[in-house]
């Protein structure tokens, strides 16, 4: 998948409440730090994880996904930017929160992704065995099981 297609991908799958389709984008063995800081090792984590807040407190949200930067880092790594824009009908977090995440891209899936804690100010730990790269990206990108090396 192009870079076009797994934003477009994630966009859809939010929309539709199907965490299945939200996390068929990530590598098998991806890591996913989502916005209380939780780790979520594993496509099927990733899957079941997603479909839980898709089934209670986000239900019926919507999610907007806009590209904000992307470059090649090497070893067939793309450092790609994203912000997003959710909107929640109801519940406790009702209302439209903005995020910007940062997603690594190798041979078309999402290895590790960070969601820096932006919604509600929630702020995510920092951890992982790739802090040399956050001065570099701007955020800290967790490893995927020795993909990337400090």
């Amino acid at each position: 998948m192009t870079t076009e297609e797994i934003i477009t991908a994630l966009e859809r799958a939010w929309n539709a409440g199907d965490g299945e389709a939200w996390a068929a984008p990530f590598a098998e063995d991806a890591d996913f730090v989502d916005v209380v800081g939780r780790i979520q090792r594993g496509r099927a984590t990733i899957a079941r994880e997603s479909q839980n807040i898709f089934d209670t407190i986000y239900r019926g949200s919507t999610l907007e996904i806009r590209q904000v930067t992307s470059r090649r880092l090497g070893g067939g790594f793309d450092l790609v930017h994203t912000t997003t824009k959710l909107s929640i009908p109801a519940g406790p977090l009702a209302g439209e929160a903005r995020a910007v995440q940062t997603k690594l891209i190798r041979a078309g899936r999402i290895v590790p992704q960070h969601d820096p804690g932006r919604y509600r100010g929630v702020r995510s730990p920092r951890r992982g065995p790739c802090r040399a790269l956050a001065p570099r990206v701007g955020f800290l990108i967790d490893a995927v099981h020795g993909t990337l090396s400090a």
